[in-house]
């Protein structure tokens, strides 16, 4: 098999059609097919089942994707690392972040990295750790900062705390739950999250875990959005609830319409953290944008705690 098979696979893959993936390769359908015809003949599978709907990956195309998007991360990466020796800090870096580390740390490094390095390019993808450190492990992802608990097996990664979480519970500005002081008091509230209740001890079920330390039945929620910006949104519209980073109370366009429910309970933290590939170093592009989260990350814990 040939990196150019592999490019044209993935392409198929992420794009979800062999025209697409020609188009965005610029080449020809005819050529596509036939560098995925030369592919299934070298690993001696059928990577696609074709119909009338269109294509999808067999048992044996699902197989190879992960390793195809390694093997093909790590020549970028190799590629980025020679033009780095001829002096030029330039390419693309995939980062994931959590919606808390997104909103505490990446507009002013962001924007900070563009102007000391204009040729570097960068993709911010968000989710929950689970799905951020799998990214990682398919190579979709250079390195992600996200929420670390005790219940996330990290055994192939490398770590670095930055910071603790700052999680609190929001309500709309007028709600009647400002008035309550204990999570008992929250047993019938209806709640929303951005995303489906996880395993204990995960940053995601960390409102159940939450109910579940004080005695409580599991928390009634009745909707979960991928996006913080449209959680915020319905909160702010309605009487749910959402345990979410406190940093949302600043976010522009929300913090005249939201407020924090200032129950006694502490509520459960989680590590944030910087997660990276143990065996596979980062790029240089991809080793300058972490060093500068974390810088930033260091000095905005610093300012806090006044030292």
């Amino acid at each position: 098999m040939t990196l150019e098979q592999l490019r044209a696979f993935v392409a198929i893959v992420e794009h979800g059609s062999i025209r697409a993936g020609a188009r965005a390769l610029g080449m020809a359908q005819s050529g596509l097919t036939q560098q995925v015809q030369r592919l299934e003949a070298a690993v001696g599978a059928t990577l696609f089942a074709r119909s009338a709907s269109g294509i999808s990956m067999t048992p044996h195309g699902t197989a190879l994707l992960a390793r195809a998007r390694v093997v093909l991360s790590e020549c970028a990466h190799a590629e980025e690392d020679f033009r780095h020796l001829s002096g030029e800090l330039t390419g693309s870096v995939r980062v994931g972040m959590s919606v808390e580390a997104f909103a505490r740390l990446a507009p002013p490094v962001i924007e900070q990295l563009r102007v000391d390095h204009p040729k570097i390019t960068v993709h911010i993808a968000s989710g929950p750790a689970s799905t951020l450190l799998t990214s990682i492990r398919e190579g979709r992802l250079d390195f992600a900062i996200t929420l670390v608990s005790h219940g996330i097996d990290m055994s192939d990664f490398s770590w670095k705390v930055l910071d603790r979480s700052d999680p609190c519970i929001l309500c709309r500005r007028d709600h009647s739950a400002l008035g309550v002081r204990s999570v008992k008091s929250l047993a019938s509230a209806t709640w929303v999250n951005t995303r489906p209740l996880g395993a204990v001890g995960t940053p995601s079920n960390r409102l159940a875990d939450w109910f579940s330390m004080h005695a409580m039945a599991p928390p009634n929620v009745v909707a979960t959005l991928d996006s913080l910006f449209e959680t915020l949104h319905l909160v702010s519209l309605t009487d749910y609830l959402f345990l979410g980073p406190r940093v949302a109370l600043k976010v522009a366009g929300f913090s005249y319409l939201l407020a924090e429910v200032p129950v006694e309970e502490a509520l459960p933290g989680a590590d944030m953290c910087l997660v990276q590939p143990k065996q596979v170093p980062l790029s240089p592009a991809a080793k300058q944008l972490a060093a500068m989260l974390t810088s930033y990350a260091n000095m905005v814990r610093r300012s806090s705690t006044g030292h």
